[in-house]
């Protein structure tokens, strides 16, 4: 039922892992992980063609330049921020020592 739902006011709900936002003083809040409920392209759009970008450059340029249609913004229209990970998780552990070296082979005389 909630996926009819958002499906007929062209709305779905986007895992992001790492959204970074600005506060209202400008300072940087992020990277967080979030639930965002976005707007989805009109698929009777003139100017995208319903994929919500609009491919854009000069004859010049080696990759086009995408920008966001005005049928479909790139901001959510709410958003939930998620906890982070627990810092445990976070670290990496270091790999098993290798006693050959990372050639392959040892450097010491066979005697």
């Amino acid at each position: 039922m909630i996926r009819r739902i958002l499906a007929r006011h062209r709305l779905a709900i986007r895992f992001w892992s790492g959204w970074v936002s600005t506060s209202r003083n400008g300072r940087q809040l992020g990277p967080r992980p979030i639930l965002a409920l976005h707007r989805l392209p009109d698929p009777n759009c003139t100017h995208c063609g319903g994929r919500g970008e609009v491919m854009g450059g000069s004859p010049g340029q080696d990759e086009p330049d995408y920008d966001d249609c005005h049928c479909a913004p790139f901001l959510p229209l709410a958003y939930i921020w998620l906890p982070k990970p627990p810092r445990f998780s976070r670290h990496r552990r270091p790999a098993a020592h290798d006693p050959w070296g990372p050639a392959g082979y040892s450097d010491e005389p066979p005697f």
